[in-house]
């Protein structure tokens, strides 16, 4: 049907052209044949606008005598004029009447230089000739694409079906899936009630044993705390008669608090609570605490060693029977003679075994013990059985979710205009791409334009999918993208999609017109949908 529409337009312009040439209606010089009725040789001469009426004898005299020119259709008198070029076998057109004898040929057949030194060739039955060539490949480009037009509707319509077939069937899954969280729901509510139950029954015994624990570490640290008074109290009584005075204290010189050389009896008595002297029971619980940071500046704690293993046992009876076996060898080595220096240690070790030690209570880091379950076996039944209840309900939710978001995703696209037969469908979630020195411009329909550059850096957002931008008799013409990222000082990006009839998805340009706002044309069988509209011929009005 439209192949013949198209036979049909061919052979109407043929008729056109060739008839044109070879028949020629008689009006006034630079008349449209439309106008020629207001032309009447035996009749004065009214201007189209009313605003004269003439002698028909001034029509083209070279002196414009109507305000609309109408009376200088064929001479250049008249500013507001134009001259109609008649261009037989071929496209007749409208000039401005300032052209006509400017000494160049604006029509084809020079009928606009007829009184002038311009020698112009006729070249309409040329141009006619290139026009009707022409005019055979737009037809033949239009067949190709209505004909992809027809597939891409017929695609288009087809994936809107099945969109809608999915969506039906995903509102009954969303219908099951809400019946099964709410049952996830609460299989978790109960787990975790039985949970919050046993977790404060655990948490109770748990506070009671650590309560226990620190009551312990602290007698510990009590007891240390008083070994370490003791054996400072047995140090610094000299006479060893049970009660400390001040005279002993003096004679230690690290309570020379003021480092003039000697303790004084107030620096001593500061110690002792201001008391000439004091018992151990009194110094453990008051005087201790006082005396404590100075007394241990130069002591070292002290901490008794673990019980050895049996493995060390049998090491240190074996290293005895060792040293007994040398010590039997009465043979002289030089090698076994001890260094003056590690004498000398020796010597400082005996010295400081006569110093009282430090007891201090044993870091639980000393001891390696085995990592304990954090539960009970029965809570941690309890705990895992909460765990997988709301690992599944956050499972089931999360499917859920998914189902929702597809189904609004449906939604969507079964309420978007694809066009008139649903053509431009098939281009949703396709880019195309168009390279210039700098930049790549991307095209995505129904979703983002963006701009590339070659240099590396981010993408830069030239706009998102707002609405169809066409003319109102051909609103799918034109699409318009906004809001894209802001210009430095300016408005948001925009772009301005001008759609053409091709044979296959390309797209053709980028400009920037006007600052931030980008023109794209994009060629696609998807504009090919009207063969009456795609091709608007000028034709001739001489028949």
């Amino acid at each position: 049907m439209k192949s013949v529409f198209y036979k049909f337009l061919i052979l109407d312009i043929f008729v056109v052209l060739f008839c044109n040439a070879s028949v020629e209606v008689l009006r006034p010089r630079g008349v449209d044949l439309s106008k020629k009725v207001f032309y009447v040789p035996d009749q004065d001469f009214s201007c189209i606008d009313g605003s004269n009426t003439i002698p028909f004898s001034f029509v083209n005299d070279d002196y414009c005598d109507c305000e609309d020119g109408s009376d200088e259709p064929g001479t250049s008198a008249c500013s507001n004029a134009f001259f109609h070029c008649v261009n037989s076998g071929h496209i007749s057109i409208n000039i401005p009447s300032s052209r006509v004898n400017d000494n160049i040929c604006d029509c084809c057949d020079g009928g606009d230089e007829y009184n002038s030194t311009a020698d112009c060739v006729n070249t309409c039955l040329e141009l006619g000739q290139q026009a009707r060539e022409e005019l055979q490949k737009q037809q033949q480009l239009y067949e190709i694409g209505y004909g992809l037009w027809q597939q891409y509707s017929a695609q288009g319509k087809q994936i809107k079906e099945n969109n809608k077939v999915q969506l039906e069937n995903l509102k009954k899954v969303e219908v099951e899936e809400e019946k099964l969280v709410a049952e996830k729901e609460a299989i978790k509510n109960e787990a975790e009630d039985k949970e919050k139950a046993v977790l404060s029954a655990y948490k109770s015994v748990k506070e009671e044993q650590i309560k226990k624990q620190e009551e312990l570490e602290m007698l510990q640290h009590q007891e240390a705390e008083k070994k370490n008074a003791e054996a400072a109290f047995r140090e610094l009584d000299l006479n060893q008669d049970g009660m400390l005075t001040y005279q002993e204290i003096q004679q230690f010189s690290k309570f020379d608090s003021n480092s003039d050389g000697h303790v004084s009896d107030d620096e001593a008595k500061f110690f002792l609570h201001m008391k000439d002297s004091m018992a151990l029971e009194e110094f453990v619980t008051t005087g201790w605490m006082i005396m404590k940071p100075i007394y241990l500046m130069d002591k070292e704690p002290f901490t008794e060693p673990p019980a050895a293993t049996e493995t060390e046992k049998e090491t240190h009876e074996t290293s005895d029977l060792v040293n007994e076996e040398e010590s039997d060898d009465e043979t002289y080595n030089p090698e076994d003679e001890v260094p003056l220096d590690d004498l000398s240690d020796e010597d400082d070790d005996e010295e400081d075994s006569d110093k009282p030690p430090i007891f201090t209570p044993k870091e639980e880091s000393e001891s390696v013990k085995p990592e304990e379950p954090e539960y009970d076996e029965e809570t941690q039944k309890i705990v895992d059985a909460a765990n997988e209840a709301r690992k599944e309900h956050k499972s089931v939710v999360e499917r859920l979710e998914k189902v929702k978001e597809d189904i609004k995703q449906l939604e969507i696209f079964i309420e978007s205009d694809f066009g008139s037969g649903e053509q431009f469908a098939v281009l949703k979630g396709q880019c195309f791409d168009y390279e210039d020195r700098e930049y790549t411009y991307r095209f995505c329909p129904f979703d983002k334009a963006s701009q590339i550059a070659k240099s590396g850096g981010s993408d830069v957002n030239l706009g998102r999918w707002g609405t169809w931008a066409g003319p109102e008799d051909n609103k799918y013409s034109k699409m318009r993208y906004e809001n894209g990222q802001l210009c430095w000082n300016g408005p948001a990006r925009s772009v301005t999609v001008n759609l053409h009839c091709g044979v296959e998805n390309k797209l053709l340009s980028s400009s920037e017109p006007n600052r931030c706002e980008y023109v794209f044309e994009f060629s696609t069988p998807a504009s090919c949908h009207l063969p009456g509209d795609t091709h608007q011929v000028h034709q001739h009005t001489e028949l």
